[in-house]
């Protein structure tokens, strides 16, 4: 089986394609400038790269969040289309689950964090158990201080990682001392359609059928909806009138 992995809930965006379990290409790309445009480009590309059309594949694996607004959305958008179009299945992988797997150190607490924005982090707790990852806790969105009274009582030091690691770097170290470890490598991780794909591979070899309906996962509300409930965007027609 043929599957395309789309991971795109960062602006460190990235498509894949896998023979099997074998990973036959990847490619990376920012997209931070972008909105979304890069996407279909960079999956036509990857599939002429392996003398593949979009009717060739056989599943389609998609990071569902927490992340971008922007991102989920035009990853989701394209993959349901990819699906509908070739009969393809449909997975959606958590992707603080991806950012997790992507930190290949045995036998450790992993606090995967990616900034959210607004002083906060995305954040999610696994236990690497040899080569299986545990989940701990739910997707939650937290401030570094809720994160530091999760862990305050960890009896081995956690591994932060990800780009919220990154921003929070100082903090965490200085709220949590040698309660927390922090990498170059965990540091470095981030989101990739290579782990996308993977973990998507492990769903459905572990009997996991994908269902009718994939949704990204948000946490909380866009930036837009926030400001509408505030008070902060006017209709178009209050503005016209006024």
């Amino acid at each position: 089986m043929r599957l395309l992995a789309i991971e795109t809930a960062t602006s460190a965006q990235s498509v894949a394609l896998f023979e099997e379990d074998r990973l036959l290409a990847e490619i990376s790309y920012e997209a931070k400038a972008h909105k979304g445009g890069l996407l279909l480009p960079a999956v036509d590309r990857l599939l002429k790269q392996a003398g593949l059309a979009a009717k060739d594949l056989g599943a389609v694996a998609v990071s569902v969040g927490p992340g971008s607004f922007t991102g989920l959305r035009v990853g989701l958008a394209t993959a349901k289309g990819l699906a509908l179009g070739t009969g393809a299945m449909l997975v959606g992988v958590p992707t603080l689950e991806v950012l997790a797997e992507g930190y290949a150190v045995p036998d450790v607490t992993i606090c995967a964090l990616l900034d959210a924005r607004r002083g906060e982090v995305f954040m999610a707790l696994f236990r690497r158990r040899e080569t299986h990852l545990e989940r701990l806790s739910p997707d939650a969105v937290l401030t570094p201080e809720v994160v530091k009274s999760m862990l305050a009582r960890a009896e081995s030091p956690v591994h932060l990682i990800g780009d919220g690691a990154v921003r929070y770097r100082e903090r965490f170290e200085a709220m949590l001392g040698d309660r927390v470890c922090m990498t170059e490598t965990g540091l470095q991780t981030i989101p990739s359609a290579a782990v996308t794909g993977l973990v998507g591979l492990q769903q459905l070899a572990g009997g996991k059928r994908p269902g009718a309906v994939v949704e990204p996962v948000y946490l909380r509300k866009a930036e837009a909806e926030m400001n509408w409930g505030k008070g902060l965007l006017k209709p178009p027609l209050a503005r016209v009138t006024r």
